[in-house]
């Protein structure tokens, strides 16, 4: 699948190669993997949002920045729990990852 790479950061894992950007989620797409979408929720949300809010404010989320190696351990998660085409959608939640239904 032909994908516009305008925006988005490339990164090598397993010998795959995968490009990814953050808009909210991390969303991860694949040349290789057929119609292959990765989408990484860690909890972010606009803190600016809940300023003067603190009683709706959600939790905290980690890691505070997303990071190339953030991003290949997502989809080093994914690849094991069996994405090989199609989109999938994957949670980190304190510290370790959960395939969304």
């Amino acid at each position: 699948m032909a994908i516009s790479k305008k925006g988005l950061r490339s990164i090598t894992v397993d010998g795959q190669k995968f490009y990814w950007k953050f808009d909210g989620k991390v969303l991860v797409y694949s040349d290789q993997i057929k119609n292959g979408l990765l989408i990484v929720d860690f909890g972010w949300y606009d803190t600016w949002l809940f300023v003067n809010d603190n009683d709706n404010r959600p939790s905290d989320f980690e890691p505070k920045s997303v990071t190339p190696k953030f991003v290949s351990e997502s989809i080093a998660f994914a690849l094991t729990k069996g994405w090989k085409e199609g989109k999938m959608e994957i949670a980190f939640k304190k510290g370790s990852y959960k395939k969304k239904a």
